[in-house]
């Protein structure tokens, strides 16, 4: 009686075993497959990504270059100021500056300012001439022989933070001459490098050419 029990029982546990089999084999199908779907997605969710990004930064990047022509733009109106005139006044350039609205249509910008070319034989001769105008503390900044100067003489807003930059010499510092000299050469804008604004705090600087007194 206990060996038919037994033989009765082996071929029920070997039954059992062959049925797992199959689901085990289910299970490691649906792994597998769900590990493919996930990555598959992922990989999309990624091409999505990237593409997101890059289409942000093309916007970002647009919008850099129309600011950039925009301040070219000014530039270009301030250098036809002075190609149309013999002389440009102060209270011309104050006149003038208030009529490209830059406030509203690009702010942001500091100041919009002119820097004179002063050979150093007619320094002293430039430092009365300002002088006379009503500015007697005026001097070109920071002092010292140089072969050449120059000086922001006019800034408009003409108050607060932007008096200080009245009678720097840009061509003191490395990197503003740079691209003063780039400007002159190729009688175009020219962006400077980076720049710490300390004494002279100039967003926009109105430079498509240097010229002489």
């Amino acid at each position: 009686m206990n060996q038919n029990r037994y033989e009765e029982i082996i071929p029920t546990r070997g039954l059992g075993r062959r049925r797992v089999w199959p689901a085990w084999g289910i299970l490691m199908a649906a792994i597998i497959l769900t590990t493919l779907v996930t990555l598959y997605m992922k990989t999309d969710v990624d091409i999505q990504a990237k593409t997101e990004f890059l289409f942000a930064c093309n916007e970002i990047r647009v919008k850099i270059d129309d600011r950039l022509q925009a301040h070219e733009q000014i530039l270009l109106s301030g250098a036809a100021f002075f190609d149309a005139s013999d002389k440009i006044t102060r209270e011309q350039w104050r006149i003038f500056t208030p009529r490209l609205d830059v406030e509203s249509n690009l702010p942001g910008i500091q100041g919009i300012g002119f820097a004179l070319l002063i050979p150093p034989d007619r320094l002293a001769m430039h430092l009365q001439d300002i002088r006379n105008e009503g500015f007697p503390d005026y001097n070109v900044r920071p002092e010292g022989d140089r072969d050449a100067y120059s000086s922001i003489i006019y800034l408009e807003p003409f108050l607060e933070r932007n008096l200080r930059a009245f009678g720097y010499d840009m061509l003191s510092e490395p990197v503003r001459l740079a691209a003063m000299e780039r400007a002159r050469d190729k009688n175009a804008a020219a962006l400077s490098g980076k720049v710490v604004l300390g004494a002279c705090c100039v967003t926009l600087y109105l430079f498509s050419e240097l010229r002489y007194t």
